[in-house]
């Protein structure tokens, strides 16, 4: 067995991943038998700084060109960053999560530098390439180039091997997004929420596929609802992207209504617990709002997470006005709490994969 520590590289762009991801680094970086290199790209620069923070790690920050938006410059910037850093650097493997540009991006960079990949949270499918947009093409793509598959669920499994995966490279670990709440409990729950009047949801809206039109239907329904709810107050967490500020805008003076720019994720976690449910277009706060026993109202016509759904803790509305009204007083009247649950492992998934990687890079 060679001495030499082997090397992995683990790179995020937003938020979401960096989250994700940071219990498999603090898990791997304690075996000195790996030197981890943990980098950021600089997708989304404004949404990454606290969570190293939180989590006690720095990556080593990449920096991006103004992209205006555009997503073929995006794509285009992040393949250069990424096939420049391969060139610069030996791995002997690379790990990306979820579905974002990055990941995509550097999972194309390391399969044409002929480099091992592995996809935390691989699995998750819609079927649907235009919702999530472009999420969807970015993870069927990925999986192609994979060479390890950390699926977080049974269904996930599922759907790789109907796509023919080998199922000897898919390894169902769980989602590491339930290792770092673990971590976070207890701050989460001893930490003071803001003065807000109760009770009230938090809301979130910031999908390519919510923008617009759709948004300003989210948005009347919202305000139909309130008025026959006097009592019930809202909590907007505004998104850094402009492009998403307009139709929450149009609810900055309603008396019921309170609009906030983003949170880090400590606090807005917190702002959840406190809360008696969740509305948004969001992937990943499907799997939060479970954890935190919360009902949650989901502004898509389909998911990737359908275990949520399934399990009584969501409703998939869309943005249809009628649909959205159903959503919504169904969790006006949920008569008791939700228990706190996890669909996706137990809180050990860095463990599993870490195991895994000791396995095929070490033995």
């Amino acid at each position: 067995m060679s001495t030499k520590p082997r090397s992995i590289a683990i790179w995020v762009g937003t938020r979401p991943e960096y989250i994700k991801m940071a219990p498999l680094v603090l898990e791997l970086k304690k075996d000195p038998r790996f030197l981890v290199h943990f980098i950021h790209s600089g997708q989304h620069e404004s949404l990454g700084k606290g969570t190293g923070k939180l989590f006690g790690i720095r990556p080593v920050e990449l920096t991006l060109p103004p992209t205006h938006g555009r997503l073929e410059l995006l794509e285009q910037e992040l393949q250069n960053q990424a096939s420049t850093w391969f060139r610069e650097h030996s791995v002997d493997c690379v790990l990306v999560q979820g579905d974002t540009a990055t990941a995509y991006c550097v999972a194309q960079a390391a399969h044409s530098s002929g480099i091992p990949l592995g996809h935390v949270e691989a699995g998750l499918r819609t079927y649907d390439l235009t919702q999530p947009f472009p999420e969807e093409g970015y993870r069927q793509a990925i999986t192609k180039w994979s060479t390890w598959h950390y699926s977080p669920s049974e269904q996930a499994t599922s759907n790789l091997v109907g796509e023919g995966i080998d199922s000897t490279t898919i390894h169902q670990v769980g989602n590491t997004i339930v290792d770092a709440f673990e971590s976070l409990k207890q701050q989460i729950y001893s930490s003071t929420s803001l003065d807000l009047p109760t009770p009230y949801w938090v809301m979130t809206l910031h999908r390519r596929e919510s923008q617009g039109e759709p948004a300003k239907r989210v948005i009347e329904a919202l305000k139909s609802h309130l008025s026959m709810h006097p009592s019930q107050h809202l909590v907007v967490i505004r998104h850094p992207n402009p492009k998403t500020h307009p139709p929450l805008d149009e609810l900055k003076d309603h008396p019921q209504v309170k609009l906030l720019d983003a949170l880090e994720y400590l606090p807005f976690l917190t702002l959840c617990a406190h809360s008696d449910g969740v509305l948004s277009d969001s992937g990943g706060l499907q799997e939060e709002a479970s954890l935190l026993g919360l009902p949650i109202v989901v502004f898509r016509e389909v998911t990737e997470r359908p275990e949520v759904m399934e399990a009584g803790y969501g409703k998939l509305v869309g943005t249809d006005t009628e649909k959205i009204h159903i959503g919504l007083n169904w969790m006006q009247t949920l008569e008791k709490p939700l228990n706190k649950c996890s669909f996706y492992g137990d809180g050990t998934s860095s463990k599993a994969i870490h195991a895994h990687l000791v396995d095929v890079l070490l033995s």
